[in-house]
Order: structure tokens, then sequence, then C-alpha cells
């Protein structure tokens, strides 16, 4: 008797197929490059695709579903924690700002409240009716620091907005998960 060999068998390919998830991963991938011009509305579609197909895709797919979460979820975290801390800043230089006070019959009124008396040699100057001060050289360290942090932040999001969606892509393209599939088989 002679034995046979057994055939190998093939490696697994990328299956094109739309109801095993392949082509709206893409499409979810091409959303979340798109939520940086769109103000976020596309990647919030691409969040809601990506919970509706997750369950329902094949198991390469399912990876790329959670990572477009992963995605979005990390990009709105940043974001709103930017948004928060330029809300910080802004209340910091109202705080350091003096408060205006009308003209009284057209003439500017000799005093103005200051709420903090952070500047030594404030500059006068006037919108409309009302009268301001304020030291235009120098913004107070608390301002100057969470709009620091901020822009890092937003720049962080922004970065990892497009670069995560583009390594997605192209592991996507090579037929390969990201992480661990759902079996534990890379």
């Amino acid at each position: 008797m002679t034995a046979v060999p057994p055939t190998p068998t093939p490696a697994p390919q990328l299956e094109l197929d739309p109801d095993r998830g392949v082509l709206p991963a893409f499409i979810g991938y091409g959303l979340l490059l798109a939520s940086l011009f769109t103000g976020g509305v596309s990647g919030f579609i691409a969040m809601i695709l990506a919970y509706d197909r997750k369950a329902q895709s094949g198991p390469v797919p399912a990876t790329h579903f959670q990572f477009q979460l992963k995605i979005f979820w990390i990009c709105f975290a940043l974001t709103l924690a930017a948004g928060a801390l330029c809300l910080g800043a802004l209340f910091s230089l109202l705080g350091s700002m003096p408060l205006p006070h009308p003209l009284i019959h057209g003439q500017p009124d000799a005093q103005l409240v200051r709420i903090a008396d952070a500047w030594p040699r404030p500059v006068e100057f006037q919108i409309w009716s009302y009268g301001f001060e304020m030291h235009p050289a120098r913004l107070p360290p608390a301002a100057a620091f969470q709009m620091t942090v901020a822009t890092l932040m937003l720049a962080g999001a922004v970065l990892f907005s497009w670069v995560g969606p583009l390594f997605g892509m192209i592991r996507l393209m090579a037929g390969r998960p990201i992480g661990q599939l759902r079996d534990g088989i890379v």
C-alpha cells in the first residue's frame, strides 16, 4: 500500500463578500479618514457601521471593526478632553481680564474693575461703548498650560485619526487581522 500524502490546506484568502464584512470595513476606514473634514459626522457613521457589522462579519473583518471602534472612541475622548481644557483656559483668561463698564453719557467711566490684578501696566481700549484694559503680552500661566496641553491632545487625535485607519486599511488589504482573532489564531 502506498501512502497518499495529505494535501495542504490553502491559506485563507480575503473575501470581498459584503456579507462577510470586508467591504463595509473598507468603507468604515474611509469614513474615519474623512471625519477630520466632516467635523466628526462621518466618524460617527463609521462607529454605527462598526457596531452593526461587527457581530455578523467574518473573523478578520471583526477585528477591524473592533479597531475602528477604538479609533473612534480614542479620538472622541482626546477631542472632548481638549475642548474641556480650552474651556478652562477661556475661564482663566476671563478671570484675569477686567470687567467692561459702559460709557456714561459718552464719557468713559473713570475706573475699571478688575477680576484679578495680574497685569502691571494695562493698555486701555474701547469696543463700541465698553472700555477695557489689558496687557497684551501676558497670558495667565494656567491658560497657557491648558492651551498647550489641549493643542497636543488635538494634534494626537488628528494624527491617530489618520494613521489608525491607514494602518487598518493596509492590514485589511493584506487579509490580516488587527490583534487576535476570536479563536486566538493570528
